[in-house]
């Protein structure tokens, strides 16, 4: 899931609206009338790259859109350095193209700029998961269940990990490793 930024500005948040509600290209037509007013309009950048996104059927890295929506998450990261939130929807773009690792990056460099992101760390948990990286990939549910005891629902997959990283037997008990 996407993060879209906050703005007290009523002609961002009704196009946000738009989006919410499904009406994608209503959205990306109001999002675009916004950045043609205000090129720096960060949050504008961030939730058009998502509409973007959302409105393809089966999104590639190659098609127009994809290009344009990496295009407004880097000049929405350029805009706004500190923000975690280009970056964190860049994670989600590159996982959703299946590009794993460069997601992990994308992850880390969000988690550089605020380190409390239980939703990021949640996706890099899966990630490692997915990638076989069990122990990795237990240490990383775990941080983000601290952060987010809420996830504890999102995560049946950490049983079958730590299965698979020889830390549970084979009635799911916990095996204790002795020094």
């Amino acid at each position: 899931m996407p993060i879209l930024g906050r703005s007290k500005d009523a002609e961002y948040r009704d196009a946000a609206r738009l989006l919410n509600e499904g009406r994608v290209q209503g959205a990306i037509e109001a999002l675009r009338r916004i950045i043609e007013k205000n090129p720096n309009h960060s949050n504008a950048c961030i939730t058009l790259a998502v509409a973007l996104m959302e409105i393809q059927a089966k999104p590639s890295r190659e098609s127009p859109e994809t290009i344009e929506a990496f295009a407004l998450l880097d000049t929405a990261a350029e805009l706004n350095p500190k923000s975690p939130i280009p970056h964190f929807n860049m994670g989600v773009m590159l996982r959703n193209l299946g590009l794993r690792e460069e997601a992990l990056v994308s992850f880390e460099k969000a988690l550089e700029r605020e380190e409390r992101q239980p939703l990021a760390i949640a996706n890099m948990a899966e990630i490692n998961y997915e990638l076989e990286r069990w122990e990795e990939s237990i240490r990383l549910a775990r941080l983000a269940l601290i952060r987010d005891p809420g996830l504890e629902s999102a995560m049946g997959w950490v049983r079958v990990a730590m299965r698979k990283a020889g830390m549970l037997d084979h009635d799911g008990n916990v095996i204790s490793r002795s020094e």
